[in-house]
Formats: C-alpha cells, structure tokens, sequence
C-alpha cells in the first residue's frame, strides 16, 4: 500500500513538470500542425519538408542545397533527398554556382512558381484553423512572443 502511494505521488509530480513545461507545449502543438500540414499537401504530392524547400525558395530563389537545408533545418541527406524529388516532379532545377564547381543553386521552375497559390492555401488554412481558437489580442500577443524569442534564439 504504501508503495501505490509513491507511485502515486511520483506520477503527480511527473504530470505537474510534464503540463508545466513549454517544451512540452510547443512538441504537442508543433506536431498537431505537422499533421494538418501533412494532410492538405498530402493531395498536391508533397511532403512538409518538399514543402518549407518551395517556400523557402519562393523567398529566395537561388540558395544552394546547404544553404536550403539551414533554413528548413533539414540534415543534408536529407535536403539532398527531397530536392531530388522535387526536381524529379519538375518543381526545382539545379542549376551551377557561379563560384563553385561542386555546388548548384536551386531554382523553382514554372510549375514550382505555379504552386504558390496552393501552398499559401495551405498555409493559412492551418494557421486559420489555429488561430480560431484565439483571441484577436491572444493571436497578437502569440506571435510577438514567438518572435522575439526566435529572434532571440537566432532561429527566425
């Protein structure tokens, strides 16, 4: 009996660390977002990280894989993996770095371009989703928070 009742205690604590921890917060709902992403680009044939490569190029055209792979925080193989993809859909083109023989920059074509539309849908369709369950003030107050901390982080 006396065991259940360290289990017991144990176990409340743990819970109170677990729900008293952002950490914990930002996992859960980056991976809910994860998921509504996966889900509306599931039917334009793209995965999430495909997906952050395009946006990330409709950003800034031209970057070159490593530079890509910084930003989407993706490791190289796998970067290089999914640009292979998006090049085999006819989405990016590689194309020569004029300073480097070895490295390329990546360049979205016609159909990469034409896929904006879709993409920013997409986009807001999960933050729509997200932020309805907010304030005005509270969405206002997130964001601002978000931002300084990324920025404070050097991860923005």
């Amino acid at each position: 009996m006396k065991k259940k009742i360290k289990l017991r205690q144990r176990s409340d604590e743990t819970r109170s660390i677990r729900l008293g921890s952002c950490g914990w917060y930002l996992k859960t709902l980056a991976t809910w977002m994860d998921n509504q992403m996966n889900e509306r680009l599931k039917p334009l044939g793209l995965s999430l990280s495909q997906f952050a490569i395009i946006i990330t190029l409709l950003e800034q055209e031209g970057l070159t894989q490593v530079e890509i792979g910084q930003r989407v925080m993706l490791a190289g193989y796998a970067t290089s993996r999914n640009i292979d993809k998006l090049e085999s859909l006819g989405y990016v083109k590689r194309q020569r770095h004029e300073a480097s023989r070895r490295s390329y920059r990546i360049v979205l074509t016609e159909a990469g371009q034409a896929l904006a539309p879709d993409l920013y849908r997409v986009t807001e369709s999960v933050n729509e989703r997200f932020f309805s369950l907010l304030e005005e003030e509270q969405k206002v107050e997130l964001l601002r928070i978000l931002t300084v901390v990324a920025s404070k982080l050097g991860v923005h």
